[in-house]
């Protein structure tokens, strides 16, 4: 296997799509050095998304923030500038 092919499985799912989509174009329009490499590669990518897809969806509970405690309005003096005699 290339090393790139050992990546494989740690990449995320953007990756993994921005991986076949190189692929896909370099099969088509690269040299054939890398034309080998993508046509290599494709069959593996493609049975790495097919794995993920069977797998369950991980369901992440989302978990809401605590309330923010309510200020009480600021009155009066508070509000003024601090003066020189203070």
């Amino acid at each position: 296997m290339t090393p790139l092919a050992d990546m494989i499985p740690a990449m995320n799912d953007a990756d993994l799509k921005a991986l076949r989509a190189n692929a896909e174009r370099l099969s088509t329009s690269g040299s054939p050095v890398q034309a080998a490499t993508a046509a290599d590669i494709l069959p593996l990518i493609d049975a790495e998304t097919a794995r993920r897809a069977t797998l369950p969806a991980a369901t992440v509970k989302k978990t809401r923030a605590p309330a923010k405690k309510k200020a009480p309005p600021v009155t009066g003096h508070q509000t003024a500038l601090p003066s020189k005699a203070a």
